[in-house]
Order: structure tokens, then C-alpha cells, then sequence
């Protein structure tokens, strides 16, 4: 017999996400004469990107604060939106809309905190080459180009992103032939920037000459490119190199269930076809996901596309996104609260990239209310009931 609240916990209705649109039905104003033809263009999705201020505040109806701050940051960090990207905010919201929140700069970005820094993740400290990384015996990231579909507000490459200079062939080639040299090296992360950014040729060569290499076992696309500009996976050029080499590791990134769209959903398809395997890295954000009943939907509409939520990164230590950072303990009760509501495929790994390029370390709640290992134990469960158990000795198991 249940008792009353294991009832009233199987008896809660799942978070969903009820409708997901079109960008292209929901397109501001500036794009209503463009026909659906267009809007599928990643050609044309690129080159309208907004990032002209007068164009920022025309679609999104920028304060004179903001106006200043996108001034302010054009120098290091300016402002770039896709039109597909920029069709998701939810105008109704205004300033708290959790889209446009990660699309438009904040006065905040502007702060300087002695704390934080402008390489967290500490690649430059462990380049191996002027465009490659090394922080694990068996991994090595590869950084193909500066260049983005959209700069996000919280990105923790923003002292990188966006620069005028390339990332040359010259230097990939660098970064290919060590890779490659290295046979410790199993797993290549190829990153940016987005690397989806690049031109089908360049892509093509960097997916050959990694996947000719007998002792890497992983190749990994680390893109934004299907939440902010999924159009670029309508491409079948694209699409017939990502098969040739197959399988490849796609990672990208939502962080809020309004980022859901019709697109995403038929570039999700499309990937899965061309036989990638698909993975999300969310970014715990303040005020925008910072809440278990807002990235459960997620995480159900994602599973429902074929892609697992992979990793929920404690916002990186990255000068000029201080105001998106939440406590660590934030982050373990949103955990509490998806445990129990999601199978196992739907809860990701929430993880602290520790600063400096020390690595990530698992960041989980404690479930343990009393006792230690090898004798008896109370546990609290998904829903908060507590649970006795004895656990096996040290001896015992001898």
C-alpha cells in the first residue's frame, strides 16, 4: 500500500512544452516581407545578422541604457542575433524575456570583478599549439575560428569570439598534425567560435584527416548553430560530410524551452539522419533557467528530438557575465527537483569547469541524511522520503 506521499508524488503531471512554432511564423516586423524560402537560407540568416545597433533597437526595442551598453561593448564584445534567433523573444516579457536576455548586452557586462577572468577555462595555459588545447590525457580541443551565428551574453569565450582576424589554415593544420601525433589523444572536441561557422571544405578536412587517424576514437562538433541558426543544417552538402564520416558527436546548447522551435526540431532530424549523435550543454543562468520546472520541459522536448541532455555547467568564472552566475547550491536543488521527474537519459551532469583549466567536477546533491558507508544509512529519495538501509561492510565483502 502507498503511503500518502509516495501518492501525491506519482500522481504530479509532467512539465511540457505544449506548442513549439516556427521562427519563420513568428519573425519581427523587419522580416515579415521575407518569404519562407529565405528564411531557411543560412546564407541569408548570416549575412542579416543584427548587429548594428539602430537594427538592435528597431527589433527589440532597446532602452537608451542598453543603446549605450551595445556602444559601450562593440569595441571587445559587440552584439550579433540571428533572425531566426531574434523571432523567438517573447516581446510580451520584455527585459526578463529569458531569450532576449541572452541576446542583448546588459550595462552589467560592463563591470569589472577581480574574480572573475578572461580565460576561465585556462586554454591559453594549456594550448599545445597556437589553436589547440590539451587539459586531459586523452582529449584535446581544437578552437577552428573566432566566428559565431550569435555572440551569447554569457559566453566564456567572449575575449575570443568575434575578433576581426581568422584562425588560419595554416594554424589548423598545426593544430591537425599534433593531434594526430599524439596517441594518447582519443577524444577531439573541434570548437570555436562555432566551427559550423566554417565553410563546408574547411569541415570537410578537418572531419577527414581526424577521422583518418587510427587512435582517435571520438570526433566531437561543439555548435550553437542548431538552437541560434538551425537553417545551417538544411544544407545537404553539409549534411552528406557529417555522413561520410559518421559518427560525429554534435553538442549544442539550449538553455530555456522557448528556445524550442520548428526548426531545431527538423535540424535535429536531419543530424540524426546524416548519423550524428546528439548531446545538449546547458548553462545555469540567473533568471533565466535557474529553476528545475523551467529545464524539465526542456529536457523532455529535447529527449523527444533525439538529443540527451549531456551537461549543466555552473556558469563559467567569465569576466563581464557576473550577473548570470548563481550559487552552486542553486544548482544542486534544480537537480533535486528533475530527479524522480525525468528518466535517468533526461537529467544531465551538473558540473563546475573548475577555473584555469583545472577540469570539471561533478557537482551532485547529497542524499545521504545520516550514517556512513559500511553500516547503517538513511537516505532521502526523489521526493523526499526517508529511507533506511544497510550497507555491506568493507569485511563483509572481503
Amino acid at each position: 500500500m502507498l503511503d500518502r506521499q509516495e501518492q501525491e508524488a506519482l500522481a504530479r503531471d509532467p512539465i511540457v512544452i505544449s506548442d513549439v512554432l516556427s521562427s519563420y511564423a513568428r519573425r519581427p516586423g523587419r522580416w515579415r516581407d521575407v518569404d519562407e524560402t529565405t528564411w531557411r537560407s543560412y546564407a541569408w540568416q548570416w549575412r542579416n545578422r543584427l548587429i548594428d545597433v539602430d537594427d538592435l533597437a528597431e527589433v527589440f526595442g532597446l532602452t537608451a541604457e542598453e543603446r549605450m551598453t551595445c556602444v559601450a561593448v562593440a569595441g571587445h564584445f559587440s552584439a550579433a542575433v540571428s533572425p531566426h534567433y531574434a523571432a523567438l523573444v517573447r516581446a510580451e516579457l520584455g527585459a526578463r524575456c529569458p531569450v532576449r536576455m541572452q541576446a542583448v548586452p546588459s550595462p552589467r557586462e560592463l563591470e569589472h570583478h577581480d574574480d572573475l577572468m578572461n580565460d576561465p577555462l585556462g586554454e591559453y595555459r594549456h594550448a599545445i599549439s597556437g589553436c589547440s588545447t590539451r587539459r586531459y590525457p586523452d582529449r584535446a580541443l581544437i578552437y577552428a575560428t573566432h566566428a559565431c551565428a550569435m555572440r551569447c551574453r554569457h559566453c566564456t569565450r567572449r575575449s575570443r569570439v568575434g575578433l576581426m582576424e581568422c584562425i588560419s589554415r595554416e594554424a589548423l593544420e598545426t593544430a591537425v598534425s599534433g593531434v594526430i601525433a599524439d596517441e594518447r589523444i582519443r577524444d577531439v572536441l573541434i570548437s570555436g567560435g562555432d566551427p559550423l561557422s566554417l565553410d563546408n571544405q574547411t569541415i570537410a578536412w578537418l572531419l577527414e584527416h581526424l577521422r583518418g587517424c587510427g587512435h582517435i576514437d571520438v570526433i566531437r562538433l561543439c555548435t550553437r548553430m542548431v538552437c541560434t541558426l538551425p537553417q545551417r543544417f538544411f544544407d545537404t552538402e553539409l549534411l552528406d560530410i557529417l555522413r561520410r564520416f559518421a559518427p560525429i558527436y554534435v553538442n549544442t546548447q539550449f538553455n530555456h524551452p522557448n528556445e524550442a522551435s520548428a526548426e531545431a526540431v527538423e535540424a535535429m532530424s536531419l543530424l540524426r539522419d546524416a548519423g550524428c549523435i546528439l548531446g545538449n550543454q546547458s548553462v545555469l543562468l540567473r533568471g533565466i533557467n535557474d529553476d528545475a520546472r523551467i529545464l524539465e520541459p526542456l529536457y523532455r522536448w529535447l529527449l523527444r528530438c533525439g538529443c540527451r541532455p549531456y551537461y549543466l555547467f555552473l556558469c563559467d568564472v567569465a569576466q563581464g557575465t557576473d550577473h548570470f552566475r548563481t550559487p552552486i547550491a542553486t544548482g544542486l536543488e534544480v537537480m533535486r527537483g528533475l530527479r524522480g521527474r525525468l528518466s535517468g537519459l533526461g537529467i544531465p551532469h551538473y558540473v563546475i569547469d573548475l577555473p584555469d583549466g583545472y577540469g570539471k567536477v561533478d557537482l551532485c546533491p547529497d542524499s545521504i541524511l545520516s550514517g556512513a558507508p559500511g553500516g547503517q544509512m538513511v537516505f532521502r529519495n526523489w521526493y523526499g522520503a526517508e529511507v533506511n538501509y544497510t550497507d555491506v561492510s568493507a569485511e563483509d565483502s572481503e
